[in-house]
């Protein structure tokens, strides 16, 4: 583990060898060696990393869920932010957040770091061990992946399988007019930590540890996601991108329009304190909570409610799917009008 003499985890960088000073053989060795579990831990892996390509035997039945994702210095973390292990957590919860919006069960991943030739070979075994960490902690086993040297900045690439039962997969396209629109959770906590990172915010220090705990080290709702599948949920979508652009794709997909319901949101209870109007903005449209919003029939919404359990993140109504086009923001339920805020969580927007 990328550790110093006491256990503790090392910043980026803290020293040699190199990439070029190990070369690629030895990389790989090491990375392969570090996703290495005792025997028997399960996830019907028949051939583990390190042969040109894994073998799994699915579950008799299941649906296969897959999905990839990526995180890159520059555009999703500084160096100066984090350490390697952090970066390796985050990159596959991130991942693993697709999962949680089928609701699937992650069975093993693939992950590709691609790094320049000075980076310290601690750096990536530290990525690879934080990876694997959150990787066992979510019964996911690292079946393998590659390395690639990069004139740019780091880039953590990580692939997920997963598994459902069949039919049951949580999809984007099920949603109808009249649905009610929940949410796990709370939003904004990722939004309002981004801020500390990148501003001089100066916020009270308990109120600091639970927003960078969101954006440095989100957790995917894949007990959420599961519960959803199980309690019939047929519809529902991650929170990657923030409630506005996550709403947004699941009423284009499901050929309706969608409403929001301001006083509805379940907002990180500091942000309107610490950001004031802003508070709006980091709701809706900062992105990276992580967080699950479903359509639910209003049949199925009272039973959805009343036998949510207790241990998962709460679930709260925040508006509705209609027979209109495009997403609409609303003070309250019935209630007027109000503009669409800025969505700041996208790769690529316009200025």
């Amino acid at each position: 583990m990328t550790t110093d003499a006491t256990g503790a985890r090392r910043p980026f960088g803290a020293g040699p060898p190199t990439l070029t000073d190990i070369g690629e053989a030895e990389l790989l060795r090491r990375l392969v060696e570090a996703a290495r579990v005792e025997p028997g831990g399960g996830t019907g892996l028949v051939v583990e990393s390190g042969d040109d390509a894994a073998v799994w035997r699915a579950p008799d039945g299941a649906e296969v869920v897959l999905s990839q994702d990526a995180i890159v210095e520059g555009e999703d973390f500084l160096r100066d932010w984090t350490d390697p292990e952090s970066v390796g957590e985050r990159a596959l919860q991130v991942a693993l957040s697709d999962l949680a919006a089928m609701g699937a069960l992650p069975r093993l991943c693939l992950v590709t770091l691609c790094a320049p030739a000075d980076t310290a070979a601690a750096d990536l075994l530290g990525i690879q061990r934080g990876l694997c960490a959150a990787a066992r902690a979510t019964g996911c086993r690292v079946a393998g992946g590659d390395v690639s040297a990069i004139a740019g900045p780091l880039v953590v690439d990580v692939a997920v399988v997963g598994v459902v039962a069949p039919g049951r997969a949580l999809r984007r396209d099920r949603g109808r007019p009249g649905d009610a629109l929940v949410v796990t959770g709370t939003l904004g906590g990722a939004a309002g930590g981004l801020r500390l990172l990148s501003t001089s915010l100066d916020v009270p220090a308990p109120v600091a540890e639970r927003w960078l705990s969101r954006q440095l080290h989100p957790l995917a709702r894949l007990a959420e996601g599961r519960a959803l599948a199980e309690r019939g949920v047929a519809c529902a979508g991650d929170l990657s991108d923030g409630l506005l652009v996550d709403v947004a794709r699941i009423a284009g997909a499901s050929g309706c329009g969608a409403e929001l319901w301001l006083d509805a949101l379940p907002c990180d209870p500091d942000l309107p304190r610490h950001l004031g109007a802003a508070w709006v903005e980091a709701a809706l449209g900062g992105g990276e909570d992580f967080e699950l919003v479903a359509a639910v029939s209003p049949e199925h919404l009272a039973g959805l409610l009343a036998g949510w359990p207790a241990d998962l993140r709460p679930l709260r109504v925040v508006g509705r799917l209609d027979g209109g086009r495009g997403v609409r923001l609303r003070g309250r339920e019935g209630g007027e009008a109000l503009p669409l805020p800025a969505v700041l969580s996208r790769h690529f927007r316009q200025r």
